[in-house]
């Protein structure tokens, strides 16, 4: 059970977590896999910088990923993941140099 004080980003990791122990132990791998990936890809959104472009596309991917895991579909999830870690790490780079050469 998720407290009142967690961010909605660590509710859902948690619930990825357990989803992910779920599919484990039904000898699903890539599922397991996937939704742990997700719930990590969510705890980054805890430091990342919201108002950065690449935030709301990481955003969307990792929303993207949810819906697919939701239908038991892992390769739509696995590379909607990729794609929300890409934009995350795009983000953390311009946040740690908010004047990147051209």
């Amino acid at each position: 059970m998720t407290s009142p004080h967690r961010s909605v980003y660590r509710q859902i990791a948690a619930e990825l977590a357990d989803q992910a122990d779920a599919e484990a132990a039904a000898q699903h791998p890539q599922l397991g896999r996937v939704n742990a990936e997700l719930g990590l890809v969510y705890l980054m959104f805890e430091t990342a910088p919201l108002t950065n472009p690449h935030v709301a596309k990481a955003w969307q991917a990792a929303e993207d990923a949810r819906q697919s895991l939701n239908y038991g579909t892992a390769v739509s999830a696995g590379a909607d993941t990729a794609r929300a870690r890409l934009h995350l790490a795009l983000a953390e780079l311009d946040q740690a140099d908010p004047h990147p050469a051209s």
